[in-house]
């Protein structure tokens, strides 16, 4: 998420006060492998993140998974969702903190607190794992199995989507806000020595990144929260780190995001307005969606890798619950369920 994260909390910061779920019973519900987990961010200030659980293979979703295991509500502003070993990360952005559950009851394990503002992060290996930050211009590195802060890493910038490579994280330098730095660029971080090694310079607010089958890095730029430049997708050696393609869009205020990438690792998908395809081997950006977004405020992206389903969230007013949708790689929809407020990060837990 990148400039919408910030529109939403000049809107609605002051609006709501935190939700209560009545129902105070543990919850006996258990999710599977090959589920999809969605990260309801809620409402800034507010308190009302919530996680809900989608079931393919039964068509089923079960709301505020989180609070109906623990009893306690989930926090301020849930941003992203990890797996390793079969333990989910929940990054929750503004109240500073990541918790730690069970991918199989969504039970409390552990909490890892007194971070600046958590976004995502990335399992390095069973030792180590990078936590990006929104304000903080360090990456915290803490291990995931025992869940101690183990250090940190010094980027001088904000930082968002990470991508892995070998020994190579790549690490997308977002957010402007309140920093002198320019966010224009893609940092190189040696994963065995956790220094950065090299910048790679690509449009304003590089906000998503895949990798292809090719091991190449796909960067989606969304060219700056007051429209500065036209967005920009770039197409990058994880090798050399030298750009191979940029493409520019027409329209400084399209604003495309959710950069993704089907399972086989050659078919991208992003927003902008509606969703958009296209293989690693086109040479134009597409310039018909794949699926058009009509009445829906589309908003997240969840890529099913192995049936090759396709999720598109709709957040509707940011303050309502808000719905997935769910589209066969064609386009065509085969169902939809009602989640939480803003339905953020989708993931499948495989």
């Amino acid at each position: 998420m990148k400039t919408k994260y910030i529109i939403i909390i000049i809107l609605v910061s002051f609006l709501f006060s935190c939700t209560k779920n009545d129902d105070t019973s543990p919850s006996s519900e258990t999710y599977e492998k090959g589920s999809l987990f969605i990260v309801n961010e809620g409402n800034y200030s507010s308190a009302n993140s919530t996680l809900s659980n989608f079931n393919p293979s039964k068509d089923t979703v079960v709301n505020e998974i989180f609070y109906r295991a623990n009893n306690a509500p989930l926090g301020d502003v849930a941003q992203s969702i990890t797996f390793y070993n079969n333990m989910a990360f929940i990054t929750i952005n503004n109240s500073g903190h990541i918790y730690v559950t069970s991918c199989k009851d969504a039970s409390f394990i552990d909490k890892i607190e007194n971070l600046l503002s958590p976004r995502n992060i990335m399992i390095v290996n069973s030792r180590k794992a990078y936590v990006s930050d929104l304000y903080s211009t360090d990456m915290v590195v803490f291990n995931p199995e025992t869940f101690e802060k183990t250090g940190s890493i010094s980027i001088g910038k904000s930082t968002e989507a990470m991508v892995k490579s070998d020994t190579k994280v790549f690490v997308s330098n977002w957010s402007g806000y309140n920093q002198v730095a320019l966010n224009n660029t893609v940092m190189v971080i040696n994963s065995n020595t956790d220094m950065v090694v090299d910048s790679i310079l690509v449009g304003i607010e590089p906000e998503s990144m895949v990798l292809d089958k090719n091991n190449k890095l796909w960067v989606l730029c969304s060219g700056g929260f007051m429209n500065d430049e036209n967005p920009s997708l770039w197409k990058i050696s994880t090798e050399s780190h030298v750009v191979e393609q940029k493409y520019t869009f027409g329209d400084k205020q399209s604003n495309p995001d959710n950069l993704k990438i089907n399972g086989n690792g050659d078919i991208l998908y992003f927003l902008k307005d509606g969703l958009f395809s296209m293989s690693i081997e086109e040479t134009e950006l597409p310039t018909v969606p794949l699926i058009e977004s009509g009445s829906y405020n589309y908003y997240s992206i969840g890529i099913d890798k192995i049936s090759g389903d396709i999720y598109l969230s709709d957040a509707g007013n940011y303050n309502q619950n808000g719905y997935v949708f769910r589209y066969d790689k064609n386009g065509q929809v085969i169902s939809n369920f009602e989640a939480g407020i803003i339905p953020g990060t989708m993931k499948f837990y495989y």
